[in-house]
C-alpha cells in the first residue's frame, strides 16, 4: 500500500475492494460482514435557524476466524486487575458514570493495541481496514489517511450501564469506535448531536419502541458479539442496562490522522498506536 499524498497527514492509496451497501429496515445486518452505513440525516429545515445534521455510522461484523472473541474476552479479563492497579494518576470516567474503580476511568494510562496477543493484532488490522472503508465511502475518495489509535477496555457487571457522553467536538475531532467482545442483550444508543433528552427519556423511548421521526434522531444498536461500529467523535451515545450475570466486555477506541489527540498530555498517558 503506497503513500500518495503530501497533505498535512499521510494518505494511503486504495487498492482494496469495499462494500458501499446501505442497510434497509428489512435487512438482517447481523449477517453482513462487508459493512453497512447507518445514515443520520435531519429533515429539511423549515426555518433558517433549525438545526441540521448529516453523517453516517458504520457497522461491520467479524467472524470467529477474523477475530476470536471468546479468546479475546478471556485475555482481556486477565488484564483487568492489572489495569485497576493503575492508581498513580488522576482517573476520570468521562461522564460514563461507570465510576473511578473501572478500566474505563483509566483509559489514558494503557492502550489495548500495545498488548502482545494474537487476537489484539487481528483487531488492529480490523480497525485499520474498516477505517479505510469508512473514509473512502463517506468522503467519496480513493485514498485514506494514516491513522493513530487509542483503545481501552469497558467491563460492565450486572446492573451497570454507560451513560450518555461523547468523545470530542473540537476542530481536530475525527472518529471513534466500539467493538463488542462479550455481551448478552444490551444496546448502544446513538443520538443526534442536538438531542437534549435525558438518559431516562431516551431509554424509555427505546424500551417502548417509539419512532421519533423520519430523521434517525436516535439509533438503538444491538450489541452483537463481533460487531465493530465507527462514528464521528461528536455523536453522543449511551447503553441500556446490563442484566446478565456474565460480564459485558467491549472495546472503545479513538482514531485520529494526527500524531496525538487534542489537549495537553497528562503524566502517565500512553502514546497512540500507529495503524
Amino acid at each position: 500500500m503506497s503513500i500518495k499524498s503530501t497533505s498535512r497527514y499521510g494518505v494511503r492509496s486504495n487498492n482494496r475492494n469495499y462494500s458501499s451497501t446501505r442497510p434497509n429496515t428489512e435487512q438482517n445486518t447481523t449477517n453482513n460482514h462487508n459493512g453497512v452505513m447507518i445514515p443520520f440525516k435531519s429533515q429539511p429545515a423549515m426555518t433558517p435557524y433549525a438545526p441540521s445534521w448529516d453523517f453516517n455510522l458504520a457497522e461491520k461484523y467479524f467472524t470467529t476466524e477474523e477475530i476470536d472473541c471468546s479468546r479475546l474476552a478471556e485475555f482481556l479479563l486477565s488484564k483487568e486487575s492489572e489495569i485497576l492497579a493503575i492508581n498513580d494518576y488522576e482517573v476520570n470516567d468521562c461522564g460514563t458514570k461507570v465510576g473511578k474503580d473501572s478500566t474505563t476511568a483509566r483509559y489514558l494510562y494503557y492502550n489495548v493495541l500495545e498488548w502482545e496477543n494474537e487476537e489484539v493484532q487481528k483487531l488492529k488490522k480490523g480497525i485499520s481496514d474498516f477505517h479505510a472503508q469508512y473514509f473512502m465511502r463517506t468522503m467519496n475518495a480513493e485514498t485514506y489517511p494514516n491513522i493513530n489509535c487509542r483503545c481501552w477496555l469497558n467491563i460492565l457487571r450486572k446492573g451497570q450501564r454507560i451513560h450518555k457522553h461523547l468523545h470530542g467536538v473540537g476542530c481536530m475531532a475525527y472518529l471513534s469506535g466500539h467493538f463488542t467482545v462479550a455481551c448478552k442483550d444490551t444496546k448502544t444508543i446513538y443520538v443526534n448531536p442536538y438531542e437534549a433528552a435525558s438518559d431516562e427519556e431516551i431509554l424509555r423511548r427505546v424500551a417502548n419502541g417509539e419512532q421519533l421521526d423520519l430523521s434517525n434522531a436516535l439509533y438503538p444498536a444491538d450489541n452483537v458479539v463481533g460487531k465493530m461500529t465507527l462514528f464521528p467523535n461528536f455523536v453522543p451515545h449511551l447503553t441500556t442496562e446490563h442484566t446478565s450475570n456474565e460480564p459485558r466486555i467491549t472495546l472503545a477506541f479513538e482514531i485520529t490522522p494526527f500524531e496525538s489527540l487534542p489537549g495537553q498530555k497528562r503524566p502517565g498517558e500512553t502514546e497512540l498506536v500507529k495503524l
